[in-house]
C-alpha cells in the first residue's frame, strides 16, 4: 500500500516541526511566518505589488492582503499608489521593516543550524540537494517518472 519507509509523511512531520519553531522564533521580533515571505520578497525587491507578491508566493490574493494589512498595521509596510496604475498599489518597507534583516536572517540561521546538529557538510548539501529534487519532481511540468524511460 504505502512505500516504507513513509518519505511524505517524514517530510512532512520535518516541515511542521521547522514552521512550528521558525514561527515562535520569529514571534519574538513581532513577525509571523506569513509576513516573513512577504518580507523576504520586498528585501529582494521592494515596491512589489499584491499581485506580484501571491504570484511569487503561489498564494491567493486575499492572503496576501491580510498579511500586508497587517504588516501595515504593525509599522512593516506602506502602501503607495501605483504610478501608473491607479488601480493597485505597491508595497514597500518602512524603515521598522528593512531593520528586520538583520534579526531575522539570524534566527534563520540559529533554526538552522539547531534542525541540522549532527549533520555534516555532505550530508547538509545532499539535504538540499534531495529537497530540490523532491521540489523540481511536483512541478506540475516535471516529467512521470515513467515518462520516456521504456517502462510501460
Amino acid at each position: 500500500m504505502f512505500a516504507k519507509p513513509d518519505v511524505l509523511a517524514a517530510v512532512g512531520l520535518a516541515v511542521r516541526a521547522l514552521r512550528a519553531q521558525l514561527d515562535r522564533g520569529l514571534q519574538a521580533s513581532g513577525l509571523r511566518l506569513g509576513q516573513y515571505q512577504l518580507l523576504r520578497l520586498l528585501w529582494e525587491q521592494d515596491g512589489l505589488t499584491p499581485r506580484e507578491l501571491a504570484d511569487r508566493l503561489t498564494v491567493e490574493m486575499p492572503t496576501v492582503t491580510r498579511t500586508v494589512q497587517r504588516m501595515v498595521r504593525d509599522g512593516f509596510a506602506r502602501r503607495e499608489a501605483h504610478p501608473q496604475d491607479a488601480r493597485s498599489v505597491r508595497i514597500y518597507l518602512t524603515e521598522r521593516g528593512h531593520h528586520l534583516r538583520r534579526r531575522v536572517e539570524a534566527i534563520f540561521a540559529e533554526e538552522t543550524e539547531r534542525a541540522l546538529q549532527g549533520f555534516s557538510p555532505s550530508e547538509r548539501a545532499a539535504l538540499t540537494d534531495f529537497m530540490a529534487r523532491i521540489a523540481a519532481n511536483c512541478r506540475h511540468d516535471a516529467p512521470s517518472p515513467n515518462a520516456d524511460s521504456g517502462v510501460e
